[in-house]
């Protein structure tokens, strides 16, 4: 894909995660926005670098929902996902 896509990818992410970042930021919760490191891994396929399987463990129970975000449900449930989670020894859970 092209740095285009990276772009919206990112903006998408932080359109979703303003939503409640505020209270989100204070617990520590739910944050797609902490997904970054892994967003060119999804796109293009790459190995993911130790940050993003770090990011990924973390935000493991948010995962389904991300799943169910209209923004960033596509990216999660993308193949390249499963393949960012095989490779990151990351179980996915069952949404």
């Amino acid at each position: 894909m092209k740095p285009c896509a990276v772009l919206l990818l990112v903006v998408i992410l932080a359109a979703s995660g303003t939503v409640c970042s505020a209270s989100r930021a204070a617990r520590g919760e739910c944050d797609p926005l902490a997904l970054r490191p892994c967003v060119p891994v999804i796109l293009w396929g790459d190995q993911p670098s130790t940050a993003c399987c770090a990011k990924l463990r973390k935000q493991r129970r948010c995962l389904c929902k991300y799943a169910k975000n209209p923004y960033v449900g596509r990216y999660i449930n993308s193949e390249n996902s499963k393949k960012v989670a095989a490779a990151c020894r990351v179980r996915l859970p069952r949404c």
